[in-house]
């Protein structure tokens, strides 16, 4: 095949090793992630600790109320955990930065502090962004007043606290064209990536991804001189093909909720416990795959109730009930808006739509017996196979 052929024609030119003939240089800087809000805590502990949300929030909900720390009785050790607010108090700001400071040396303190902005034009800005109540207490030094859960999610939330106050890291962006035998035989190789020059927050925290396709840029390299000779290793002749969307885990799945404005902080955990718990869904690892009783209930709202699972109306909805909680609007017009129409659908599909329509059923033909048509439908356990009416003995 050709890319054997390649392969090859490399290898033999190559002789196991390469010359570096030209090196690129560009310096990027990369700043830290905002604290934490409900939804960021839930993806991050979902891909760095395995947490499924509903765990998440429950470790979360034991370390707002309290642990009982010796010496210091029953201590609160973060801020409230349902939250879309990434705004941090002045008082915590400036312990952050003497923490820093005394911790990782003063040159890792920004001249002036970092300021985040909450993007949701509905956050609830009265609470602060998830963090510790005092960064002063580090995880080593109480973790024998903590569960192994309760230690990871209070480190998690302490290390991504004291980050985000942290100088920016800063790399190098680096091409390399290497020479498989003589740099005027034609066969040139790239490399690209990074060298980290000053490690600032990342020696602390780094943001996890979904569904991570490695970015080239992102793979640090050696340094490496124009004229340096390397072992050659290995030569991979890949072929890509464009994958479909991966399927959603928890994280990627909370993450989309929030930017299609579904939902609130407190409810992303029991909107995934329903899935769960009615058996929409069924997990393949960390992916969220429908069942045939989740793809029926799907089938079915979209079908009979399109405007009420429209991504749109569950948002707009929201930003209704926001304006009644400012004192914009009247509360009353508000569900009579909703509910009328929302009553007549209910009322009107409840005569209209068989159960048989419900279910999908299909004919399969007729049982030579009996003479009665056999139909397959979805029940609540699974499919099932039924001769005649559900009446019939």
């Amino acid at each position: 095949t050709a890319a054997r052929e390649v392969e090859r024609t490399l290898l033999d030119a190559a002789q196991g090793e390469l010359t570096a003939v030209s090196v690129t240089k560009k310096q990027r800087r990369r700043n830290p992630a905002a604290p934490f809000t409900t939804s960021t805590l839930q993806q991050e502990a979902s891909r760095k600790l395995g947490f499924n949300t509903q765990r998440t929030m429950g470790v979360a909900q034991k370390l707002y109320e309290g642990i009982e720390l010796p010496g210091e009785g029953n201590v609160g050790l973060i801020t409230y955990m349902r939250t879309d607010s990434v705004a941090l108090a002045q008082v915590a700001v400036d312990e952050i930065r003497d923490v820093i400071a005394e911790r990782y040396g003063k040159e890792n303190v920004p001249e002036t502090p970092r300021e985040f902005k909450t993007k949701s034009k509905n956050a609830q800005e009265a609470h602060e962004a998830i963090r510790p109540t005092s960064v002063a207490r580090a995880p080593d030094e109480i973790k024998g007043a903590l569960d192994e859960d309760q230690l990871k999610l209070y480190s998690l939330i302490w290390r991504r606290t004291m980050a985000c106050q942290m100088i920016p890291a800063v790399f190098d962006t680096v091409a390399i064209d290497f020479a498989a035998g003589k740099p005027d035989d034609g066969h040139r190789l790239r490399a690209n990536g990074s060298i980290l020059v000053v490690p600032g927050f990342i020696a602390v925290y780094q943001e996890g991804k979904d569904d991570a396709t490695t970015d080239e840029g992102d793979r640090l390299l050696p340094e490496i001189a124009e004229g340096d000779v390397v072992k050659l290793v290995e030569l991979r002749p890949e072929q890509h093909f464009t994958e479909p969307p991966p399927r959603f885990t928890e994280a990627s799945l909370v993450k989309t909720l929030e930017e299609y404005g579904i939902g609130r902080p407190s409810t992303y955990a029991s909107i995934i416990a329903t899935l769960k718990n009615r058996e929409y869904v069924e997990m393949d690892g960390k992916r969220f795959i429908p069942s045939d009783i989740g793809r029926i209930v799907n089938g079915f709202l979209t079908d009979h109730f399109t405007q009420y699972v429209d991504y749109d109306f569950t948002a707009r909805l929201e930003d209704e009930l926001d304006a009644v909680s400012r004192g914009e609007a009247d509360w009353v017009p508000v569900l009579d808006r909703f509910w009328k129409p929302f009553h007549e659908l209910c009322e009107e599909k409840e005569a209209t739509v068989t159960r048989e329509q419900v279910a999908q059923a299909r004919e399969l033909g007729t049982d030579p017996k009996s003479g009665k048509p056999v139909t397959v439908r979805m029940g609540r356990y699974g499919p099932f196979v039924q001769i005649g009416t559900k009446d019939d003995e």
